[in-house]
């Protein structure tokens, strides 16, 4: 494994911290540019893997030298995203569908990750492996999300 702070061309190691998060987003919009994304496949992209890394380390449990490896891979049909980390297990398909709320009164704010995630991809697996947990996020280049966020 890498050290931490590291980067490849499609592989980055984080620390399980949330001023790591500058570092994600920076290295997302590169590998987004270099790859020619769409400007809204670049955005699903980064919302999601910030989603992803930031509910990691904020509710994972997982000790600050617990690396977080995310990784980027293209094909011409689709961006798959890798996020494993040392976290509690934790599989987001089993977090129930968020219902559309029928009036501002209903609706409630925060708790929307998961949610996000579902919309901007056209697939999410989860996997526990060797202790880790990994959460691959498919982006279809010919999809668009669609429906209410």
């Amino acid at each position: 494994m890498q050290a931490r702070g590291t980067t490849s061309a499609n592989r980055l190691v984080l620390r399980t911290a949330l001023s790591e998060l500058g570092q994600l987003a920076v290295w997302v919009e590169d590998v987004s540019r270099h790859a020619g994304l769409t400007a809204d496949m670049a955005f699903a992209l980064q919302l999601c893997m910030e989603e992803a890394v930031a509910n990691i380390v904020m509710y994972g449990g997982a000790p600050d030298d617990s690396p977080i490896v995310v990784q980027i891979q293209q094909t011409c049909e689709c961006v798959i995203a890798t996020i494993e980390d040392g976290a509690q297990p934790f599989d987001p398909m089993q977090v129930p569908p968020r219902a559309k709320p029928k009036s501002l009164d209903e609706a409630r704010i925060g708790a929307l990750g998961v949610h996000l995630i579902r919309h901007y991809t056209s697939e999410m697996r989860y996997e526990r492996h060797k202790h880790r947990n990994r959460l691959t996020l498919k982006f279809s280049r010919s999809k668009a999300p669609t429906g209410w966020i």
